[in-house]
This record gives structure tokens, sequence and C-alpha cells, in this order.
């Protein structure tokens, strides 16, 4: 009886242990994605996402699915499998966000971002009001606030 309890007890930890803050980033991990009105494949598609490593806010979990919503606002369902870890951000459409060399905005730009961007996300600092980005081969510095896809005192590490 002892050992029962004991692996009860273990699994119980196990389970809690996985569970993820709500909410939380993601990014969506194919190109194509359906967005459900709820979460179920027996809920109407209510929209069709066609851009990979697009970050989105889960907002709610009910069993494998996942309540999302994207730097526009649009709120609906996937399923988890159709999520990353991976971090990214996107730049604000009709907003030139600039890619800085280093942590300063006194620092020189290495460029400049126009219309809607995806970043993978290599380093974020809670204390700092920037984060370490990558487009392709080019790295920089963004500011958390000229980005979807992050919390104000967040850590991120990629």
């Amino acid at each position: 009886m002892k050992w029962f309890l004991f692996f009860l007890c273990m699994f119980s930890f196990s389970i809690q242990s996985e569970e993820l803050s709500i909410p939380r980033f993601v990014s969506l991990k194919s190109n194509l994605i359906n967005l459900r009105t709820g979460p179920g494949e027996r809920f109407p598609i209510e929209w069709v996402y066609k851009r990979q490593g697009l970050p989105v806010e889960i907002t709610d979990e009910f069993e494998h699915w996942r309540k999302i919503r994207d730097f526009e606002g649009t709120t609906g369902w996937v399923h988890k499998k159709m999520l990353s870890e991976k971090r990214t951000v996107i730049t604000f459409p009709h907003h030139k966000t600039i890619l800085f060399k280093t942590e300063k905005t006194t620092a020189q730009p290495r460029a400049y971002l126009d219309g809607l961007i995806i970043l993978t996300v290599i380093k974020c600092e809670n204390s700092s009001i920037f984060c370490k980005v990558r487009l392709q081969d080019l790295t920089g510095y963004v500011k958390k606030d000229e980005v979807f896809g992050l919390y104000p005192n967040e850590e991120v590490k990629e």
C-alpha cells in the first residue's frame, strides 16, 4: 500500500510539474493551421493561419486544445500539436521597428524593419527593455514594446 501511495504521489507530481502558466506566448508550428470556434474538431474552422513561426498567446486550455490570441486580437482554438515552444516576435504593421546593433537606443541601427516581420528570440532579460533577436543571418536588439510576443518583464533564452 505504501508503494502504491508513493507512485500515486510521484505521478501527480509529474503531472503538476508539466503544467505551464497561462497566459504564455508560443509560435505556430506550420504554414497551415486551422483556428476553430471551440476546442475540438467538431467546431467550425473560423480562420486558417498560413504563417509558420507567428507568435500567439495561449489564453486558455481544454484537454489537447489551446485558445490563442494573435497580434490583431483574433482568438480561437487550435490543437496543441500545432504549437511550438520556440519563441518568436512580430513587428507591427505600419510601424518601422529599429534593429539595433547593441542594447542602447543610441546604438547604430542594423536595420529598419517595416511591416509584419517575424523574428526569432535569442535572449530577453526581465530587467532590460531590449531583446536579442535573429532575422535569418542578421542579429540585433529590438525594444520589447515595439513587437508582439513578449511580456514586459519576461525573461527568455533560446
